[in-house]
């Protein structure tokens, strides 16, 4: 995944949206999302690899998310940034505590963000300590934490006017999916066939006021839409 924007508690009909891409090489085995067999209340993508996830959800409410971070070194042996996800998701940890006793040093360069529906949402990365996130709207992508590429910028007010439109889904998944012809730090939808490399997933969540959550995954195959209560 390698662009996330988060509405935290920035909207008192939807206390969480997520607006996600997953872009990864083309060749590597990925399930698209799906009920996890091992975790029944898990709803995410699933990295065929290695047995994590980019992104993830459950029925109570825990959701995790994962970019990676490009120009940091990688560790020796570093675990699949994946299992942050897969790990959270299917345990009860706070979401502060767990983004604190992630060690960072050990994985590649990487952002994860990781909380509770109208709760706590953290986020830790490479290059930041664990924090809690303020209510509001938050993006990142595969740059360090320093740093703002235009992706970022542009993610924050994709779901600032989202938020304000008459279709939330329909806005976030349009901007999601539209490419935009520029670098790959102000690319949102990314293609590059020559390198076998892309957008391979897109995906908006949203959490009502009355419980219920709606995720919606769009992929080259197909359109797939869950509701969780």
């Amino acid at each position: 995944m390698c662009l996330i924007a988060i509405a935290h508690l920035a909207s008192a009909r939807w206390p969480l949206v997520i607006a996600a891409n997953r872009d990864e090489f083309f060749d590597r085995p990925a399930r698209a999302a799906h009920g996890w067999e091992d975790a029944p209340d898990v709803l995410g993508g699933r990295d065929l690899r290695a047995g994590g996830s980019w992104l993830a959800v459950t029925r109570g409410g825990r959701f995790a998310m994962v970019t990676n971070v490009r120009g940091l070194p990688e560790p020796p042996d570093a675990p699949s940034r994946g299992a942050l996800v897969a790990d959270f998701v299917r345990s009860t940890s706070a979401p502060l505590a767990f983004a604190e006793q992630v060690a960072r040093p050990r994985y590649a360069g990487f952002h994860l963000v990781a909380g509770e529906v109208g709760g706590v949402v953290a986020h830790v990365s490479s290059d930041m300590a664990a924090r809690a996130l303020e209510p509001g709207i938050f993006a990142v992508s595969n740059a360090p934490a320093a740093i703002d590429w235009p992706k970022i910028a542009f993610a924050r007010q994709a779901m600032e006017r989202a938020l304000a439109s008459d279709n939330l889904e329909e806005e976030l998944m349009r901007f999601l999916t539209t490419p935009r012809g520029g670098p790959i730090e102000s690319e949102v939808f990314v293609a590059i066939p020559e390198m076998g490399y892309g957008t391979r997933a897109s995906t908006v969540v949203i959490a009502s006021a009355d419980g219920t959550l709606d995720f919606t995954e769009q992929t080259a195959a197909a359109a797939t839409r869950f509701r969780l209560r």
